[in-house]
């Protein structure tokens, strides 16, 4: 069992506690505009967030979660926090009187490239699309007008950087000397792509509720840039774990110049 792991099962049964449901049944009074976009929005998130299968899809999918008992079970968990999701946004779906999304042809083709690759990439564009939907999320919080979907958004962030967070980990452990420049080059790239596709779908949406282009691109930039040295310094961490945040900084900056050679 990697030391990590442990640790997440942990976390993923205990956030399982102390979960106020978002008071659903409070009055509702919206801008006829900035509900439409909402439901819309929030429908189409509902069938991508844990609406699709709440599973590894890969075609070594199985062989991947059958590596260690710990490994299945860690896994499990994270996605059943992911279906979890798809009932929230559900609620909020039904308070917006929404139309529920059952299928489209973006979702097709992200199922479909998550099953050609590999489990390793699978989980590597996950993580990708967990941190852009922090972005999202935050967002519609920031902007909704409605206390229980800003409660529910709340709900889903709380999980989410605890998902992102788990990834940092269980990336480090697998690449414990980092990234180099390609790989760092890589996770951008996925990134930003995975970020242009939501905006394509949900950029007006998100205009429509008072959002501004160059705010969401700025986030999505912070959230990446964050991750990536975030898992440096997990990586620094892990080799040098006598050091003050303030080597560790000073290392980390140094390890990624290093990195780049």
């Amino acid at each position: 069992m990697k030391a990590h792991q442990q640790k997440w099962i942990r976390h993923f049964e205990n956030n399982r506690l102390n979960r106020k449901e978002p008071e659903w049944d409070l009055p509702f009074v919206m801008e006829e505009k900035r509900r439409h976009a909402l439901a819309w929005s929030l429908a189409e998130y509902q069938l991508g967030d844990g609406g699709g299968p709440c599973c590894l899809i890969a075609k070594d999918a199985e062989k991947y979660r059958a590596t260690s008992a710990s490994t299945r079970e860690v896994t499990d968990l994270w996605f059943r926090e992911e279906a979890e999701h798809s009932r929230l946004l559900s609620g909020a779906v039904k308070r917006l009187q929404g139309n529920f999304v059952t299928d489209t042809l973006a979702f097709r083709q992200f199922q479909r490239v998550r099953r050609l690759m590999g489990a390793q990439f699978e989980m590597l564009v996950l993580l990708q699309v967990e941190i852009i939907s922090t972005v999202y999320y935050r967002i519609i919080r920031r902007h909704c007008e409605d206390a229980p979907i800003a409660a529910m958004c709340g709900l889903i962030l709380r999980d989410e950087v605890g998902h992102i967070s788990y990834h940092r980990d269980r990336l480090s452990a697998d690449h414990p000397d980092g990234w180099n420049a390609l790989q760092r080059m890589w996770f951008y790239f996925l990134g930003y792509s995975c970020a242009l596709v939501l905006w394509l779908g949900h950029g007006w949406a998100l205009r429509a509720i008072g959002m501004k282009n160059s705010d969401f691109f700025s986030q999505v930039h912070r959230g990446l840039r964050s991750f990536v040295r975030s898992f440096h310094r997990r990586c620094v961490s892990e080799k040098n774990p006598g050091f003050s945040n303030d080597s560790l900084g000073n290392v980390c900056s140094s390890y990624t110049i290093k990195s780049r050679t």
